[in-house]
């Protein structure tokens, strides 16, 4: 007998309660779970809450037939891939070229063969599954590409800021050497952030494991690549941090986090205020936070806070505009290593991120 896919979830549809019951005994005995349904408008219903795997449909059934609940699902984004095979009767089979065209992506005839019948359906299982795998491997993939791009340009930004303030005539010798020291700093950063990456893609293909990373350290590399564009704004920092403290975590990522959050801060912040930056122990976890003195989020921002391509309503206070992808990402990256990431008004005002993740005793 045919082996089943792993939890594969197949959807049986026939207005004929013995053939529902036939079918559906017959693939729960090979492995497969079973959703009867007797009509077409149950089998939408029912799909639209949670889709199946795949689809066995009747090809003539009253109210609706086999056609119609095809082309509905069809017509959706969210079920246009869904696999359907129908069910069909032998003199039915001149109605097979309309059945393909309309998008069925197989038949099987009653009175059917039961080896043929669990053999079709496994093939267009495992082919469903693989084409979700290939969908899923193609949004990390993006993920990850917008991940890089989201921090170069942080990299970037910082040179651009630089550059602009270097083009002012009356700038005194010491300001202008502190300028270029910037400069130099984002690009060498922007070159060890391309290397950790690619170092990162080396280590994951081999399946490296967390590591041990000493959170002093980390947090005052990610203040350091935006000194210059704080200092620009006359903000100043303010670490807190504990010298002992190890967290598990990957590098390259939880650079990104915090880059991210001290990036935010510098962009939303008030000029001449003070952001604060935290590293310390809290119960079996370790805990990074971000906070400034601003007037904190609205409750329209709070709402997009994490999703993917919504801007913050608030606008930067040197112009800067927002991606909407950088939080999202940071978020992922928070609970792929264990931790997460989220935000709560400060007390006082201003707003506080916390970036959590396991600590290493």
């Amino acid at each position: 007998m045919t082996d089943p896919v792993p939890g594969a979830v197949i959807m049986v549809v026939d207005d004929q309660e013995a053939n529902v019951r036939t079918v559906g005994s017959l693939l729960s005995r090979a492995g497969f779970d079973v959703v009867p349904c007797f009509s077409g408008l149950e089998a939408l219903d029912r799909i639209a809450v949670e889709p199946p795997d795949l689809v066995l449909l009747d090809m003539r059934m009253p109210h609706m037939d086999g056609f119609q609940v095809l082309q509905a699902l069809r017509a959706s984004e969210a079920t246009r891939g869904l696999p359907v095979i129908f069910l069909t009767a032998d003199h039915e089979r001149e109605s097979l070229v309309r059945a393909f065209s309309s998008g069925a992506v197989d038949y099987v005839t009653k009175p059917f063969v039961p080896e043929e019948l669990l053999a079709r359906v496994r093939t267009h299982a495992e082919l469903k599954r693989a084409r979700d795998r290939v969908q899923r491997l193609a949004q990390e993939r993006q993920a990850s590409l917008d991940l890089i791009a989201h921090d170069l340009r942080n990299h970037f930004t910082n040179v651009l800021f630089a550059g602009e303030l270097l083009q002012a005539a009356d700038l005194d010798p010491d300001r202008r050497g502190k300028l270029l020291d910037s400069v130099r700093s984002s690009a060498n950063s922007g070159l060890l952030f391309l290397q950790a990456v690619l170092d990162q893609a080396a280590d994951e293909a081999h399946g490296a494991p967390l590591e041990p990373l000493p959170a002093a350290q980390v947090v005052q590399d990610a203040v350091e690549g935006y000194a210059a564009q704080a200092s620009g704004k006359g903000m100043r920092f303010d670490l807190r941090l504990d010298r002992s403290l190890l967290v598990r975590g990957q590098r390259v990522a939880v650079a990104h986090v915090l880059n991210n959050l001290i990036s935010n801060a510098v962009k939303y912040a008030p000029r001449d205020s003070l952001i604060t930056v935290a590293a310390a122990r809290h119960e079996a976890a370790a805990r990074f936070q971000v906070m400034d003195q601003g007037p904190g989020l609205s409750g329209q921002d709070r709402a997009r806070l994490f999703r993917r391509y919504e801007p913050l309503a608030s606008q930067g206070t040197g112009g800067e505009a927002s991606t909407g992808l950088g939080l999202a990402l940071a978020k992922q990256k928070a609970r792929a290593m264990g931790g997460d990431l989220w935000y709560d008004p400060r007390p006082g005002g201003g707003a506080c991120f916390t970036l959590e993740l396991p600590r290493v005793e």
